[in-house]
């Protein structure tokens, strides 16, 4: 699907928000013009890839992460933005603040997609909740 040639309410009509409509076009438009070639990531370093990302309206920290995560398959990545991933850090480690968040993810490196995979399992297994599977 070409994404430019619907207008942003064409979008909503497919249950996206406003604000994500305005943010897959920005991301359209980056792809179409040249400004990002997503082909080129998978040769790039983290730091690269975090670099040209963020640059585009809508993509934040949490989308870098996950994007490195499943697409890129870094092994090494912990989306400390995620609220499951935080909440279940807290509650298994007992700690509250950011810095100690972080103390402790660092001790899982350079294995912290991995633990990020078992901090997801726990927070949905906890909630009895089952992770979907594609």
């Amino acid at each position: 699907m070409n994404i430019l040639k619907y207008t942003e309410e064409e979008i909503r009509t497919f249950s996206i928000s406003r604000q994500k409509a305005s943010y897959l076009k920005a991301l359209s438009e980056a792809v179409t013009n040249g400004t990002l070639d997503i082909s080129s990531l998978s040769a790039k370093n983290e730091g690269q890839v975090r670099k040209e990302l963020i640059q585009i309206k809508g993509i934040g920290n949490w989308t870098i992460d996950i994007y490195l995560m499943f697409s890129l398959q870094s092994p090494n990545i912990i989306p400390l933005g995620d609220i499951a991933i935080v909440n279940t850090i807290k509650e298994l480690f007992n700690c509250t603040t950011t810095e100690e968040i972080e103390k402790i993810s660092n001790n899982w490196k350079p294995y912290n997609s991995m633990a990020s995979f078992f901090l997801w399992h726990h927070y949905l297994a906890k909630r009895n909740r089952k992770p979907v599977i594609y």
